[in-house]
């Protein structure tokens, strides 16, 4: 049986490499749209210098596909991704939201996940200013 897109989408991300940022050209429309707390993109030239700009910059990413649900037009995945800096292994979790077309290409993906937490908690004035709110608004135990 002939996988879909969707199904080669997941497992692309699973096993994503800067050589094989060009594989999204099979399964991605052209007019793809990708928003997550950094960017907001319209295409799959800019959606593929995203991937090519994170494995340039940033120390051995990996995504890890946690959990998923696949429903008619729409697919959830859970993921986790982790790198190195900040002289350590970095973890991320996050949620996608893909909408495929009617040609079962990729025609949007939302990335949510914490951006404070993830990364902005660990630089050094920004991270002091939120640790200091976060005990402002957090539940003494």
């Amino acid at each position: 049986m002939k996988k879909k897109p969707i199904d080669k989408y997941i497992e692309l991300f699973s096993d994503l490499t800067i050589d094989k940022v060009k594989e999204f050209d099979h399964i991605v429309d052209l007019n793809i749209e990708f928003t997550d707390p950094f960017n907001v993109v319209k295409g799959l030239d800019s959606f593929k210098n995203i991937f090519n700009h994170m494995f340039k910059n940033i120390k051995d990413p990996k995504f890890k596909i946690i959990d998923y649900s696949i429903e008619k037009k729409r697919t959830f995945l859970k993921w986790e991704m982790t790198f190195f800096a900040f002289k350590s292994k970095q973890i991320i979790v996050g949620i996608s939201e893909i909408k495929c077309g009617k040609n079962g290409k990729i025609i949007a993906h939302h990335d949510y996940w914490d951006s404070m937490n993830g990364i902005f908690i660990k630089l050094p004035f920004i991270g002091f200013l939120y640790k200091t709110s976060l005990r402002l608004f957090s539940l003494k135990n």
